[in-house]
């Protein structure tokens, strides 16, 4: 299911929400609906599997790689 970033038109409140295919978007802060939908970054997949985001020392998938990794992002 996609994750979209949306600021809500009512309270300003940004954030995201997993939005599952016919379900309707909604404001945690104020259950508002009046939101306008954000462009957001794409996370790049690590190339090999958990030792090599082990060894970038960012366990999060939004992370997108670091430099500092020796390799492990390219």
């Amino acid at each position: 299911m996609p994750l979209y970033s949306y600021q809500c038109n009512t309270c300003r409140h940004e954030f995201q929400q997993l939005v599952y295919p016919g379900d309707v978007a909604a404001c945690p802060s104020c259950a508002g609906t009046d939101l306008e939908q954000m462009l957001s970054l794409i996370a790049r997949p690590a190339r090999g599997g958990p030792a090599e985001v082990a060894a970038c020392g960012n366990a999060s998938p939004a992370c997108g790689g670091c430099s500092g990794a020796a390799g492990a992002f390219g």
